[in-house]
């Protein structure tokens, strides 16, 4: 069976992408995992890996030509399999046929366990049908697929033979409801006091509000795992602070109460809708919200603190050398070996992407002064545990059990909260978020709909 390689999505703002360079050629052969295509979206450059194992049949976007979210850009027949121009040029109607319908699917409200999972990313696979033009599917999947809303045509089939079953169904209606929620996402650039502030908006505009925070040399990308399941549910906002990402790099002040009472002038900016809002801040952004909280206690419904800066005094000394060093392929790479229990996760995409954002002009200087305002000689500045009694709202900490930046032992100040509980997630460091993401956003949508 055919399998169509589309144009993959990466972060709920991107809408098109440039094909850069194609790996393999039409008439060659491909194993799923390998990759196939470079493909460049806005803030990165990045590889697309076969979704099967076959032979590359068409190729449909030309190295340097622009394409849509979504579209084919290559047909990969199965081994032994053959297909004539027709039969390929029959496969890419039905597969616009498809995308038609999923977009009208996606204008009506689907329900699905937020344990599913999306499909994977970049890949259509046509149905198989009995001899009647009737989908191979299970009763169950037929009876599931009735009740969510979901066209068993465009769904690819698991079980034996290809037959679509329960948990395809499953899959389907969730990776229709994530692609709605990005339908309204929008990056945009909002002037504070003078300074240029990039963020990204998405979800319904009537649902709460929820500002994602992130941490010391970080940017919103830093919640790219996380913002599509958030969306679903929240009018999400995720901002690059000041200094940092695409935001202006001015000389200012870059403590923690100064960028606090900013994130406030900024959400001020927004409007009136975001006034009262739950923060999510990982790190140094952790730090920022809750200095937030303390001085603003009125515009804070909930606070989800990751491995929260301001909750004791030791921080890795390492990290912080790597960060104020100028910055390099090597030296980034370095750095972002300490965020994570599996080192393997600081891919080179990841590695390049940040070091473009630190080589940008003023984002050097901007990132020490950031540093050292909060930390020195392996010690933090900032001490907000006292702000921690007074505050009534409800508090999430998470914490990495075997994060090496900031200790574990810094989370038991969650007791100092009347209205906290704490979530130690095993087996990860500095970046739960990231490397244990799908069981941390069902956890923080829990948390943020009780």
């Amino acid at each position: 069976m055919a399998t169509i390689v589309s144009m993959p999505k990466w972060g709920l703002a991107m809408k098109t992408g440039l094909v850069v360079a194609w790996l393999k050629q039409t008439g060659e052969a491909v194993q799923q995992g390998e990759p196939i295509v470079e493909i460049e979206s806005e803030k990165a450059t990045n590889e697309v890996e076969s979704p099967a194992s076959g032979v590359m049949r068409w190729i449909g976007v030309q190295e340097g030509d622009s394409a849509p979210v979504g579209e084919p850009l290559a047909v990969i027949t199965a081994p032994g399999e053959t297909l004539s121009d027709e039969q390929v040029s029959a496969l890419l109607r039905e597969d616009a046929e498809a995308r038609r319908q999923r977009a009208e699917m996606q204008k009506k409200p689907a329900a699905s366990p937020s344990s599913a999972k999306p499909a994977a990313a970049g890949a259509t696979v046509r149905a198989p049908t009995t001899a009647g033009g009737r989908v191979n599917a299970s009763p169950a999947a037929r009876r599931l697929a009735q009740e969510l809303g979901v066209d068993l045509s465009t769904i690819a089939g698991t079980g034996p033979g290809g037959m679509v079953g329960r948990e395809d169904v499953l899959r389907a209606a969730e990776a229709a409801k994530t692609a709605s929620a990005s339908e309204g996402a929008e990056e945009r650039d909002i002037t504070v006091d003078g300074v240029s502030i990039h963020c990204l908006l998405a979800g319904p505009l009537n649902a709460p509000h929820v500002v994602f925070v992130h941490g010391l040399g970080g940017s919103l990308a830093t919640w790219s795992l996380n913002l599509p399941a958030f969306a679903q549910q929240f009018r999400i906002c995720a901002l690059d602070l000041p200094g940092a990402g695409d935001s202006g790099k001015p000389e200012r002040d870059y403590s923690v109460p100064a960028l606090a009472a900013f994130l406030a002038r900024f959400l001020d900016a927004l409007g009136p809708d975001w006034q009262r809002v739950s923060l999510v801040g990982h790190s140094l952004g952790g730090a920022i919200a809750l200095s937030f909280a303390g001085q603003y206690p009125q515009r804070v419904e909930r606070l989800i603190l990751v491995d929260s800066a301001g909750l004791g005094p030791e921080i890795d000394a390492t990290v912080l050398d790597l960060m104020r060093s100028q910055p390099t392929l090597d030296t980034v790479r370095a750095e972002l070996t300490h965020f994570f229990a599996r080192p393997g996760l600081a891919q080179q995409s990841l590695v390049e992407q940040v070091y473009r954002q630190r080589a940008q002009p003023g984002a050097h200087a901007a990132l020490v002064s950031t540093a050292n305002a909060a930390f020195g000689n392996g010690q933090q500045h900032i001490d907000l545990r006292d702000t921690l009694p007074p505050l009534n709202v409800p508090i999430l900490f998470v914490w990495g059990a075997v994060d090496t930046v900031i200790p574990v032992t810094h989370a038991e100040q969650a007791t100092r909260a009347p209205r906290s509980r704490l979530e130690i997630f095993s087996g990860c460091g500095h970046c739960p978020h990231i490397e244990q993401a799908e069981a941390f956003n069902g956890l923080v949508v829990a948390f943020l709909r009780e």
